[in-house]
């Protein structure tokens, strides 16, 4: 019985440890996140540090290197996507759906406009996150499917692929970027081209 006290202290004093690591690689990651967003496409260690209150040094303890960092932080970035995709119902009217897929992205990539710059980067850099982004796309051209199942299964086989393509490219975060940015529309205006590009997608489906 007197053993116990000392088999129990080294537990949890390693418990507090590993909470103190878990917090300053927190503060890394969430620091690199906040330059990225602020434009920084290769955030660097020294910026890094100092806004999460570390040295250089301890970022290297935690990571070992920038782009393993940099992938953590894009995974960061895209992890509520699979999670908060219970797009729309598949009974509810087309316009219904439509605007519910257009709004859930829209906010999504709306959000991940100031830092696309970095992800890009970071995917021609790194096999790991560009990986991880093509399990993002496969994922949202599977939540197309679920959304519009209704529509895409009345077409034969090969015309459901291609609308289903169609339909993942139009969604996808580059068009947001071209239609924000390249072409200077503002959120609502960008929202309204999705939905009339995918009622024309859809039209045409109908109409051949």
């Amino acid at each position: 019985m007197e053993l116990e006290p000392s088999v129990q202290a080294p537990q949890v004093q390693h418990a507090g440890r590993g909470d103190r690591v878990a917090r300053t690689r927190e503060a890394i990651v969430s620091s690199t996140l906040t330059l990225a967003m602020e434009g920084e496409v290769a955030p660097i260690v020294r910026d890094i540090a100092k806004l999460a209150g570390v040295s250089a040094r301890t970022v290297f303890q935690h990571f070992a290197d920038t782009a393993e960092l940099y992938v953590a932080v894009l995974g960061r970035a895209l992890g509520g996507w699979k999670s908060s995709s219970a797009d729309a119902e598949a009974r509810k009217p087309l316009d219904e759906r439509i605007s519910t897929v257009v709004s859930s992205r829209a906010g999504r990539y709306e959000a991940l406009r100031p830092m696309w710059t970095f992800v890009e980067t970071l995917c021609r850099r790194s096999k790991e996150a560009a990986d991880k982004t093509t399990e993002i796309y496969a994922d949202n051209r599977a939540q197309i499917a679920h959304s519009f199942g209704q529509e895409l299964t009345a077409l034969p086989g090969e015309k459901r692929e291609r609308t289903l393509n169609a339909l993942a490219a139009v969604l996808a975060p580059e068009s947001w970027i071209v239609l924000r940015e390249r072409l200077g529309l503002t959120a609502e205006q960008a929202r309204d081209e999705w939905r009339f590009i995918i009622n024309a997608i859809f039209k045409d489906g109908v109409d051949r």
